[in-house]
């Protein structure tokens, strides 16, 4: 089985300028190394990134990528949001949106609860839960 990769707009009502620490970074080998662990692990599994990295092509489960948040952390929650309930998920975060920014990303995913944090690496956090709201 392939991942099924999905684009979902994380457009800004205001168009807050981009967050410049986007713009060249790139996934690191312990974070990926974990994810395929995981992949191989799990069966109908949903990862989310905040960025359609190359290295997660391979996953078997399902991978959504959404924009990353802007400066500003303003978004169009009814184009962001995922209502339903659709597996375990493990959604994959640059280390410095621990807070308000990963907040704003979990509340987009308001058919989960309990989710937990990991820190893969310097640069990469986990937010998980398979329980269901």
């Amino acid at each position: 089985m392939v991942a099924t990769i999905i684009n979902t707009g994380c457009q800004s009502k205001t168009d807050g300028k981009a967050d410049p620490r986007e713009a060249n970074r790139v996934i690191d080998s312990p974070s990926v190394a974990y994810l395929q662990k995981l992949d191989k692990e799990n069966k109908d599994a949903v990862f989310v990134t905040t960025k359609d990295f190359p290295e997660l092509k391979g996953l078997n489960n399902k991978v959504i990528s959404i924009k990353p948040l802007n400066q500003d952390l303003s978004i169009n929650y009814d184009e962001y949001l995922h209502k339903d309930y659709m597996g375990p998920i493990y959604i994959l975060l640059p280390s410095y949106y621990i807070g308000i920014r990963a907040s704003v990303i979990l509340k987009c995913f308001p058919a989960y609860k309990g989710f937990a944090l990991k820190e893969l690496s310097d640069n990469y956090a986990l937010y998980y839960t398979d329980q269901k709201r």
